[in-house]
């Protein structure tokens, strides 16, 4: 069993699943892919009860998901792609190398979610010292 603790949360939440495990064999080991699918918060995954230093009440450390990488393909080889969400206009789309579509944040829980991407819900919430604008763009 592993233990980890937290004392006190980021603004912005990476969590890369484990998809590879090591497997022996008869004269190697050899790595496989794992694609089992993880059924990860869309919102308000909450670290509250994992945090043991002290917590601001204006920035509880709740979180909501605001991009997945995806890896498909196996060891040799494989394609990533991502599914993000516009925080202009709250939509999400899939990003596929020159390929941009619509979808629902429901359909970025599969089994080749690899990479999740969360961003603090309440309280101050830092992209890299630009602050994201609070009037979303028109619909098309």
């Amino acid at each position: 069993i592993k233990k980890m603790d937290v004392w006190a949360a980021p603004d912005v939440l990476i969590i890369q699943l484990k998809r590879f495990q090591y497997v022996p064999g008869q004269y190697f080991v050899h790595r496989e892919k794992i694609g089992d699918v993880v059924d990860f918060p869309i919102e308000g995954l909450d670290l509250s009860k994992y945090v043991i230093g002290p917590q601001n009440p204006d920035a509880p450390p709740v979180y909501d998901l605001y991009a997945v990488s995806h890896h498909m393909g196996g060891l040799g080889g494989g394609h990533y792609t991502a599914t993000c969400k516009n925080h202009l206009n709250n939509k999400w789309y899939d990003f596929n190398d020159s390929m941009v579509s619509s979808t629902t944040p429901e359909k970025a829980v599969t089994g080749s979610a690899y990479v999740l991407f969360y961003k603090r819900r309440k309280g101050t919430v830092k992209w890299a010292g630009i602050t994201p604008s609070p009037v979303p763009l028109p619909d098309e």
